[in-house]
């Protein structure tokens, strides 16, 4: 199979190796300041700024990962990069059968007092990146390209190099909102395995899977248990915030027939390496 990987960053470039490991012909964008290091890990660079202009001419390929995360300091905002962006590379795939893999988020959704969603919960989404995300999925299924398309709405992600609120709760920080808000995370190479499952499945029923560890806990449950693993104290929280809402992963588990090595931030967090 020929894979092109938009986007080759946390989650991205996870999803590219697991791929190239599999035998796969596996094509992964970079702004060229990497192009080497991909080479050099068997993935075969395509120079792409999705804000900056998409080549004409992309890779023929089986499917396409659109996991693009915003980079602040271009100044691009997240509709550049999620429907603008997004857009153009759609219109630049060649090639009959094209599976399009967009990696959209929970932030579709703008329940604040927490309740329960899933597919087909309603989507209001109150920030930028939820609107965008929302916009995007849209974009796809209106599309040409949105016939075989999968949208995977993915909680938090953490995990090697990317745990929430650490840095705070090992300097003693206070931390914003309440402590009885929820937190939904998937662990990285739990998604990028849910990716991978979506691209493998020959025909959907349904293409928008919500993909998170299906174990939401308040705020201060896990900042308690991070902080006593890290060896510190427990944070202290500030200013009043939303509860947010809690998401199930029933549809992904079964359909993507997905079994999780990470079923909750428990087993995650202990497993890191930079936590003992």
């Amino acid at each position: 199979m020929r894979r092109l990987v938009v986007g080759s960053g946390y989650l991205g470039g996870r999803v590219a190796q697991l791929w190239r490991e599999s035998g796969d012909d596996v094509y992964a964008t970079t702004r060229g300041s990497n192009a080497a290091a991909l080479a050099e890990t068997g993935l075969q660079p395509v120079i792409l700024d999705v804000t900056g202009g998409v080549p004409e001419v992309l890779p023929v390929v089986d499917t396409v990962l659109f996991a693009v995360g915003r980079d602040r300091r271009s100044g691009a905002t997240m509709f550049d990069v999620h429907v603008t962006g997004f857009r153009a590379v759609l219109d630049a795939l060649r090639g009959p059968a094209v599976r399009v893999i967009y990696t959209s988020s929970t932030g579709v959704y703008g329940q604040d007092v927490g309740e329960w969603v899933d597919e087909t919960s309603v989507c209001e989404p109150a920030s930028e990146a939820g609107r965008a995300c929302l916009a995007a999925e849209r974009l796809l299924f209106a599309h040409a390209r949105g016939n075989d398309a999968v949208v995977l709405r993915l909680a938090g992600l953490y995990g090697p190099g990317r745990v929430p609120h650490a840095a705070d709760i090992t300097a003693g920080k206070p931390l914003a909102g309440s402590e009885h808000a929820y937190l939904n995370l998937i662990h990285v190479d739990d998604a990028a395995r849910a990716v991978v499952a979506a691209a493998n499945v020959r025909h959907f029923s349904d293409r928008t899977f919500v993909v998170s560890d299906g174990q939401p806990q308040t705020r201060g449950a896990y900042a308690a248990f991070l902080a006593a693993h890290l060896g510190v104290a427990a944070p202290s929280f500030e200013g009043a915030a939303s509860l947010g809402k809690r998401v199930r992963n029933d549809r992904a588990i079964s359909a993507l027939e997905l079994a999780l090595r990470y079923p909750s931030y428990c087993e995650g967090l202990t497993c890191l390496v930079s936590i003992n």
